[in-house]
């Protein structure tokens, strides 16, 4: 049984994913208490869409053995996809009564906080995370994310150069800290950093969207147009980037065309019931 478990963790590590399943499942049918198994199983289940089949197994491997965190946390993830976030924030919170210093739990724990508002004790948690885990780039912009959300500019930006100096190469990181510094007025140094992240990922529609809004402070408006153009050249379907278009051709004196553009925003978000980019406002 030994064998065929690890023969199944090598092809779940290398990615063969139906491979491993197959062996799971073959382990359990003959030990159908086995808690590895039934937890490794629930791990494939889970990343392969097979979420309530998942959530079973995760139960089922807990209930033979509620004392290993891991397995808490990726119960956890589980509920996340079912939106479940309270019970997910309960499932961290288990693997923490089992392991006080499980970093993991706390940075997991912290992104279900947020997501339902619950931003102090979200702080609270990556700092507990970061602080037992302090090369966790991950804690570090998920951290600055949430700083950012409730006003914190200031510390949300040096949390983002903490993720960075950890991961310089990570597009999100250098666009989130582009908008917290527009956001700080730091708009020479948010235009920089949204070179960066374009530079990293040249296909990342909303930095150029909140480059151009930089550019439009600086009143440098036909590289701002421009910026919003290659944006809706990438994302032609957010009626957010057709907005600040229209707010720069109206700048521009092309008022003819700034009207087709605000028809276009409007047709947009009638598509979808007026949703909105995630990106800087274009004003």
């Amino acid at each position: 049984m030994t064998a065929l478990f690890n023969q199944a963790v090598q092809a779940h590590q290398s990615g063969k994913l139906s491979e491993a399943e197959s062996l799971y499942r073959q382990i359990i049918a003959q030990d159908p208490k086995n808690f590895d198994a039934l937890h490794m199983l629930g791990i494939v289940c889970s990343s392969t869409g097979k979420i309530q089949e998942a959530d079973g197994l995760f139960r089922a491997a807990l209930s033979i053995d509620p004392g290993f965190p891991p397995c808490h946390v990726n119960y956890g993830f589980c509920l996340l996809k079912q939106k479940q976030f309270n019970e997910a924030v309960e499932s961290f919170d288990k693997a923490l009564e089992c392991d006080v210093n499980f970093a993991d739990a706390y940075g997991n724990r912290a992104n279900m906080l947020a997501e339902l508002g619950r931003h102090a004790e979200a702080i609270s948690s990556f700092d507990r995370a970061v602080a037992l885990n302090p090369r966790s780039a991950t804690d570090w912009l998920n951290r600055g994310a949430t700083l950012h959300g409730i006003g914190r500019v200031e510390d949300a930006i040096a949390s983002y150069d903490k993720a960075i100096a950890l991961d310089p190469d990570f597009c999100v990181t250098h666009s989130n800290r582009a908008h917290a510094l527009l956001d700080a007025g730091r708009n020479d140094e948010a235009l920089a950093a949204y070179d960066r992240a374009i530079a990293l990922e040249p296909k990342m529609a909303e930095a150029y969207l909140g480059r151009a809004v930089v550019l439009k402070k600086l009143a440098r408006l036909d590289d701002a147009l421009a910026s919003v153009d290659k944006a809706i050249g990438m994302k032609g379907d957010v009626a957010k980037m057709h907005e600040a278009r229209a707010s720069l051709l109206r700048e521009l004196g092309r008022d003819e065309d700034a009207r087709a553009a605000d028809a276009r925003a409007a047709e947009l978000a009638a598509k979808v019931g007026g949703s909105k980019s995630s990106a800087p406002p274009g004003n």
